[in-house]
C-alpha cells in the first residue's frame, strides 16, 4: 500500500480520500508534520486545493515545519501553480489555524518572499497582500533565510514589483 502522505502530494482527491477515509488526519506523522504539509505540496491544482479543504473539513491541524523549516504557508505559496482565489481560501483557513505569516525558513525566508516570487503582477496578487496587510500582529519584512534574502530584497530586485515594494517600505517606516 502507498505511503498516505506520497499519495496526498501526487495522487488525486479521490484516491487520497479513499486513502485517508480510515485514518486519523489529526494526528501528526512520524516527523511531527501534518498531512496538510502533502496535500499542499500536489502539484495538480484540483487535487491541491480539494484534498486539503477535505482535511481542513475533517480537523487536521497545522503540524512542525519540514527539514528546511518550511510551513504549510511556504509550501501553499512556494508553489509554481496557483489560483489566487483558491490560495486565499486556504490561507485564510491556516491563519485561522494559528500560521504564522512571519514563519522564517533558513532555507528559504520569510512566507512573503514565497509570495513575492509568484508568477504574477502585483494587480493579481493584491488580495494576498491585502491579506497580510490585514493581520493583527508586526510584519516582518526584513528578517533574511540563511541565504540573504528577504521581501524587501527581492522586490527591490525585480522590476515588476514596484507597487508592493512602497507598501512593504512604507509599513516599515510607520511600524519600524
Amino acid at each position: 500500500m502507498k505511503k498516505l502522505s506520497l499519495i496526498a502530494s501526487m495522487g488525486a482527491t479521490a484516491e487520497f480520500t479513499e486513502a485517508a477515509a480510515a485514518a486519523d488526519v489529526t494526528a501528526p506523522q512520524g516527523d511531527g508534520r501534518s498531512l496538510l504539509m502533502s496535500t499542499l505540496a500536489n502539484a495538480d491544482l484540483d487535487a491541491r486545493y480539494a484534498s486539503t479543504q477535505w482535511l481542513l473539513d475533517r480537523g487536521c491541524p497545522l503540524g512542525a515545519p519540514d527539514s528546511d523549516g518550511y510551513t504549510e504557508l511556504h509550501v501553499l505559496f512556494g508553489q509554481a501553480k496557483h489560483d489566487i482565489d483558491s490560495d486565499l481560501a486556504i490561507a485564510r483557513q491556516l491563519i485561522a489555524l494559528g500560521a504564522d505569516v512571519n514563519a522564517v525558513s533558513p532555507r528559504g525566508g520569510l512566507v512573503f518572499c514565497e509570495v513575492l516570487q509568484m508568477k504574477y503582477f502585483d494587480e493579481d496578487l493584491e488580495p494576498v497582500y491585502q491579506l497580510w496587510f490585514d493581520q493583527p500582529v508586526i510584519l516582518d519584512f526584513e528578517t533574511p533565510s540563511d541565504r540573504g534574502a528577504t521581501p524587501l530584497a527581492y522586490a527591490r530586485a525585480v522590476p515588476y514589483r514596484e507597487g508592493i515594494l512602497e507598501r512593504m517600505e512604507r509599513y516599515i517606516a510607520e511600524h519600524g
